[in-house]
């Protein structure tokens, strides 16, 4: 469920990209010093959305750099990273940790516990400093964890388990921004769990997997019928970051918000189309 919330390159002037992929590569950076070094392989572009939102919000004073690094060994990359970087340096642990967690539980996938335990020690640090944030993150996995368990259908609930946690990690500080920049979580979280299910569904059905929206594709719903679904869930989000006084960055992010957020969705659709030219488009295997 992460890996959606991306800029859309195509759309970025030069000066656009250059910030956007500073951005990232402090953020590696800081997930090296502030949690570990295991932890830059967690690294999203997820929680680099986060990051450029809360710097715009808050303006925190920036630290910027140039540096060559282990993926980057010839040429150094421009870097940038605040108090914001490291919050977003947190939260990327975090989740990533809870998750790998939760895929040992559901799967006992091997190499997901492997990387929990590497990643149990910064955790603890995580969860004394944002004990609202964490306990989200372990409630939300749960509550998704029971729902796939009980193999209902249930699109709402599950929506809103995930829906909950990133409303809960997109809030830094109790203060007049909480409530907008929750509930841009919160729509975001809904849009992007019912995007990943709808691109899963496929692939979901042919192998008896769980997924929410299996009952849609009982009803011959298409790929395109999840559209206006995802746009009124999105649409959640993109109001309460209107409301937002941001100004440095503000089309970057109104980028990734209004297109990169959709790149997975609308590709998929592309190959559906292509493949099914002059047909139904039906997302039930065939």
């Amino acid at each position: 469920m992460f890996g959606y919330i991306t800029a859309d390159a195509r759309l970025l002037t030069e000066e656009q990209q250059t910030r956007y992929a500073a951005c990232y590569c402090g953020l590696c950076r800081r997930l090296g010093r502030e949690c570990s070094a295991v932890s830059r392989l967690t690294l999203t572009y997820d929680m680099t959305f986060l990051v450029l939102l809360l710097s715009s919000l808050y303006e925190p004073e920036e630290t910027a750099g140039r540096n060559r690094c282990a993926v980057h060994p010839v040429k150094a990359r421009p870097h940038w990273h605040n108090d914001a970087t490291n919050y977003g340096a947190a939260m990327n642990t975090a989740l990533a940790a809870y998750n790998c967690l939760d895929d040992w539980q559901d799967d006992r996938n091997l190499p997901k516990l492997a990387l929990w335990k590497l990643l149990r020690r910064p955790v603890r640090a995580i969860q004394e400093r944002y004990p609202r944030q964490s306990g989200a993150i372990t409630a939300s996995l749960d509550q998704l964890s029971a729902i796939e368990a009980a193999g209902i259908p249930d699109p709402d609930g599950a929506a809103n388990a995930f829906a909950y946690l990133l409303g809960e990690v997109f809030v830094w500080r109790e203060d007049r921004w909480a409530d907008d920049l929750r509930t841009v979580g919160q729509g975001l979280g809904r849009f992007v769990y019912l995007l990943d299910a709808a691109l899963d569904l496929p692939e979901d059905r042919k192998k008896g997997r769980y997924n929410p929206l299996s009952h849609w594709a009982d009803e011959g719903r298409t790929l395109e019928d999840f559209r206006p679904m995802l746009t009124m869930l999105l649409g959640e989000a993109t109001a309460a970051f209107e409301r937002l006084p941001l100004v440095q960055d503000v089309e970057l992010l109104r980028n990734i918000l209004y297109s990169g957020v959709w790149q997975r969705y609308e590709t998929a659709l592309r190959k559906q189309n292509s493949q099914n030219e002059g047909g139904s488009h039906d997302i039930r295997p065939v």
